[in-house]
């Protein structure tokens, strides 16, 4: 069976692709992602993925600011099993390794998006055993 195609949502900070497993984000060039940010995003999450478990991939091709309170405030939604982050460049690996340090479940960070999928598919079906 083919998979369908994913759902796109767009809103004025953020792209999301909603697949099956996982929600693909591409937050745009120069935002400084906050607690209300953070919050539409959970409306979308609990939209989406009201009874099952779900990843979330950080496309990070732009270049913008995450306060690390977003992560403190993440590790607490309940369906959310993984962060994975898309980097494009040495200095968005070096970031995404910082931010490592302030989210509490699994967090990947990686330079492909297949490596991203995979590494996420596998954390959602072990935390739905």
């Amino acid at each position: 069976m083919t998979p369908l195609p994913p759902t796109t949502i767009d809103l004025d900070f953020v792209q999301i692709e909603i697949y099956e497993h996982y929600a693909l984000l591409t937050i745009q060039e120069g935002i400084v992602f906050d607690l209300p940010k953070l919050a539409s995003l959970f409306e979308v999450f609990d939209r989406y993925y009201p009874d099952r478990p779900f990843g979330y991939i950080s496309d990070r091709k732009f270049d913008f600011s995450v306060n690390p309170t977003c992560y403190l405030e993440v590790s607490n939604h309940p369906r959310l099993r993984s962060i994975a982050i898309l980097c494009h460049t040495e200095a968005s690996y070096n970031t995404a390794q910082f931010e490592k340090a302030f989210y509490k479940r699994p967090f990947g960070v990686f330079y492909s998006i297949e490596e991203c999928e995979s590494w996420t598919l596998k954390n959602v079906k072990e935390s739905s055993r």
